[in-house]
């Protein structure tokens, strides 16, 4: 196993937006993240080691994984820890404060803004980074973290850091594995696996377990009539395929998951009426465009 780690750094919330030059790149859509099948293994990895000590389980936040996912799609398309950097550096090439991170001279403030540049996440966390050289596993960056004294104390609020955290971000994209530690619950009230839509990874119940439960896109969203222009088998091409038509100007759209799939709602309509009215005109532009009912599989 190769692997690359850096330590934790505190995040705190200021007042301030910083400008930010430099070209402007699709980031994920917020609303339609949902934690991939290794991001889900990491999120139960950590919570069954703290677990075994006693430590009580967090949640997963969508703001932080957000952040997370948004920091390792950065890292993966601009590596800005390249030569003196580290793997706590942004690149210019986002809506957010640039830096290189071993090195800037405000690199404690760049790090503390990233969370309120990104989301409404205002509460101090941490970011713990693992490069792999590779794909990265989940179990991989967990045996690291844990095999290291300072690592392990983060992950099990021991050592220096027993002020216990309230919620946790987890990415993993390309090589790069990020996982942030909340000291604060994230208001975002809801977060899915892409594979386990019933379950709320936000929201923990009395053992410690994600809370059963039907997300929107699984079940209350269903219920409307959507236009469905396509279906993609990964997370990654359904984000950038949603990102591509809000900036043509369909504001609506989505991706809703079917098994291992991932359909593209292009509009919804509450009634078949609706959407039958105007899937001619839509049909134009995308000619494979049907409509969805609710409850069809």
């Amino acid at each position: 196993m190769r692997g690359r780690w850096f330590f934790m750094f505190l995040v705190m919330a200021l007042l301030t937006h910083s400008a930010v030059n430099g070209q402007q790149w699709e980031m994920p859509v917020m609303d339609s993240l949902c934690a991939s099948a290794e991001e889900y293994k990491l999120f139960r990895l950590i919570n069954d080691h703290r677990r075994i000590h006693n430590v009580a389980e967090l949640p997963l936040s969508r703001s932080l994984s957000y952040v997370a996912r948004v920091h390792a799609m950065d890292l993966t398309r601009y590596r800005p820890d390249f030569g003196d950097c580290n793997l706590h550096s942004w690149s210019e090439n986002g809506q957010w404060t640039a830096c290189c991170y071993a090195t800037d001279i405000d690199r404690i403030k760049c790090m503390t803004e990233k969370p309120r540049q990104l989301t409404n996440y205002k509460f101090k966390a941490w970011e713990m980074a693992y490069e792999a050289g590779e794909p990265a596993r989940a179990i991989d960056a967990l045996d690291l973290w844990v095999s290291i004294g300072i690592t392990n104390d983060y992950l099990l609020n021991t050592g220096k850091w027993t002020k216990p955290w309230k919620a946790m971000g987890i990415a993993i994209y390309g090589e790069y594995a990020l996982v942030w530690f909340g000291e604060a619950p994230d208001p975002e009230p809801s977060y899915y696996g892409c594979d386990v839509p019933g379950l709320n990874l936000a929201k923990l119940d009395a053992t410690g377990q994600p809370e059963t439960t039907t997300p929107p896109a699984a079940g209350a969203e269903l219920k409307m009539y959507h236009v469905i222009t396509g279906s993609l088998n990964s997370l990654e091409k359904a984000n950038r395929e949603v990102i591509r038509l809000r900036t043509m100007g369909y504001n609506d759209a989505r991706f809703l998951i079917s098994g291992s799939h991932f359909r593209i709602s292009l509009k919804t309509f509450k009634t078949e009426a609706e959407a039958q009215n105007e899937i001619n005109a839509i049909q134009t532009q995308f000619p494979g465009a049907w409509v969805l009912k609710p409850d069809q599989p």
